[in-house]
């Protein structure tokens, strides 16, 4: 995957991939690097461990193309090279990352509040052969399996 600096050597195709400019992209990228900069030092447990492969910048690209474009994780994860799983966990944590630096309100790029789905349970008739059915009954029903 080509990195925002190359990207931004084609100012048209940046906004195409991203919905913002480079230069929205480098200041919300300094409020980023700021922000985390200034949790690792509140919490310095959060500074053990191993290093991620994707840089702070990479991460903000692979999250605002998503949100852009909607491919899947699995081609983002291609396109930058890292997993499927690795690339949502990525563009979760920058979401995060993203609402309390921008000032968002929580629910606006996540829902926060509980989800409400229509499911249509109304009954569907099962299409069974109108010739030689006996061999799909097994007779469980009664107990009893008898040929007429």
């Amino acid at each position: 995957m080509k990195t925002a600096t190359e990207l931004a050597k084609r100012p048209a195709e940046f906004l195409r991939t991203t919905g913002v400019n480079y230069a929205t992209f480098t200041i919300i990228l300094e409020k980023a690097a700021a922000h985390v900069k200034q949790f690792k030092e509140q919490n310095p447990i959060h500074r053990r461990g191993r290093k991620g492969s994707l840089s702070l910048s990479q991460q903000l690209l692979l999250t605002l193309m998503y949100m852009r474009q909607y491919h899947t994780f699995l081609s983002l994860g291609q396109a930058f090279s890292v997993s499927e799983s690795y690339a949502h966990k990525r563009y979760c944590h920058m979401r995060g990352i993203l609402v309390q630096v921008l000032e968002m309100p929580a629910g606006l790029l996540a829902p926060t509040g509980p989800l409400k789905v229509a499911v249509d349970v109304s009954e569907q008739p099962v299409e069974r052969p109108l010739k030689g059915q006996w061999d799909y009954y097994s007779g469980k029903k009664n107990g009893t399996r008898l040929r007429p």
